[in-house]
């Protein structure tokens, strides 16, 4: 995809060139081949699929409600006051 974002760089560049000298006059066409530039300079540095890296990587996450037991803790436990109603 470099090599055609490059080839479609140059080809516009030569475009807006070639419309410049053929009416001699900086106009609609050659705008256009211009604001296009930038679309095939973005596809020429991007990177194709097959040169990123593939990090497979499996992480498992520990339960540590299973460790703890399960029982009855009061809020004052926690530093947390009991609720007024």
């Amino acid at each position: 995809m470099q090599r055609v974002g490059w080839i479609a760089t140059v080809g516009l560049i030569l475009v807006s060139l070639s419309s410049i000298l053929t009416s001699r006059e900086v106009g609609s066409d050659s705008w256009i081949s211009l604001l296009l530039i930038p679309f095939a300079v973005a596809l020429a540095l991007s990177r194709s699929e097959s040169h990123t890296p593939v990090l497979e990587e499996h992480h498992e996450w520990d339960d540590e409600e299973e460790e703890h037991e399960k029982r009855e803790i009061s809020p004052g436990e926690f530093g947390y006051d009991t609720p007024v109603l």
